[in-house]
């Protein structure tokens, strides 16, 4: 009689066991990184944070206009291979608010961001990495 139910209750346990061992395991998305940028050309700037997540990378901050057409270029890599890009709208003489998502659809995301101020004259630009 003990046998038995020690039998049945070993099977029971075993069956859990193989339910539990055959689901796949959960993996968490990785941790979002918030880095602060600051890119300057002339007298003009884009300063704020970029945050990276697992398939974008989130550009929020001022940009600090002094003239006409400037605008905020995020262009999003990991490793080799180019992922995506995102811009303001061009802005003259103020300080004008950036949310630029930039995609990175990947697994994962992006692991660095190349930022750039344009302006009609020229451009500068800044790596920032997660």
């Amino acid at each position: 009689m003990f046998s038995k139910q020690y039998s049945a209750a070993a099977a029971g346990m075993a069956a859990a066991g193989l339910v539990l061992a055959g689901a796949p395991a959960a993996t968490a998305a990785p941790a979002s990184v918030v880095r602060s940028f600051y890119v300057e050309y002339g007298a003009s700037y884009a300063s704020g944070t970029a945050t990276f997540t697992n398939r974008t990378v989130l550009l929020e901050g001022t940009l600090h206009a002094v003239g006409c057409g400037r605008s905020v270029y995020g262009y999003s890599y990991a490793g080799p291979n180019y992922l995506g890009t995102a811009s303001s709208t061009p802005r003259c003489d103020g300080n004008w608010p950036i949310d630029i998502p930039v995609p990175a659809n990947k697994p994962g995301g992006a692991d660095r961001v190349l930022i750039q101020l344009d302006a009609p004259d020229g451009a500068n630009s800044e790596w920032f990495y997660r």
